[in-house]
């Protein structure tokens, strides 16, 4: 599913500009991004090459212009920025939000949907683990995202593919940006991945950077986890 999207998103979304005549550095994209986003996650429910029924995919995407980064986001992936002050301080910005059902405006909506909200249970009944998204009358799917693309079981109880859409425009401090899935935010918060990321930028060494944060969230999830790796996929962007 995370390839499907992968490849037909970007090119179904500048298709949509194109044929609205949409100008990206000034038309409101809002509306067109999120009927892509439903769109295709619709294509992709219907696809019966593809068993989306408890498989799903995050997405965290930006559309760049030299004046703003168009935001749309759905799920647990995550992008962050990377920016310096007049003092010569780093700190990092979350330009988008989890979207877990600890969210008390996410929880209302899968609550309003009959969906259940709780921790999943081990061997012995204990509740262990992330809160997590079930069906009303059955223990699954226990997604730990509210919004995801496939999933269908999930949908029922609640959680959708509609992206939350930001903006951010660019400020002479901002640096880089960071997207990237959970399995890198799991164990390294964005302010650490901001710290790490820094000593790469300032030696323009974007290949090494990603090799690294891939890496070392590798060995804190054997570290944490002994036998377990989340999925971990992620972008850098240096800006001039």
């Amino acid at each position: 599913i995370s390839y499907y999207i992968k490849h037909n998103l970007p090119i179904n979304l500048n298709h949509k500009i194109k044929s609205k005549k949409l100008y990206i550095k000034k038309d409101d994209l809002k509306s067109t991004i999120i009927d892509t986003f439903v769109t295709e996650n619709y294509s992709l429910l219907c696809n019966r090459n593809i068993d989306s029924t408890l498989s799903g995919s995050t997405c965290v995407s930006a559309i760049y212009t030299p004046e703003k980064l168009i935001i749309a986001n759905i799920g647990d992936s995550r992008i962050v920025l990377g920016k310096i002050d007049k003092n010569g301080r780093w700190f990092a910005e979350n330009l988008s939000r989890d979207h877990k059902p600890t969210c008390p405006d996410e929880a209302e909506r899968i609550k309003n949907k009959g969906g259940r909200i709780r921790q999943m249970k081990d061997d012995d009944g204990t509740f262990i683990g992330p809160m997590r998204v079930y069906m009303k009358d059955k223990d699954m799917p226990g997604l730990a995202m509210t919004r995801s693309f496939g999933d269908s079981f999930a949908a029922t109880a609640g959680t959708i593919s509609i992206p939350e859409i930001t903006e951010h425009v660019f400020k002479e401090e901002d640096k880089f940006i960071v997207l990237a899935s959970d399995g890198l935010y799991e164990f390294i918060d964005s302010e650490e991945v901001v710290s790490i990321v820094k000593g790469y930028y300032i030696k323009e060494d974007i290949v090494g950077c990603c090799e690294y944060l891939y890496k070392e969230s590798c060995r804190r999830w054997l570290k944490e986890e002994e036998d377990t790796i989340a999925d971990i996929t992620i972008i850098i962007v240096f800006f001039e």
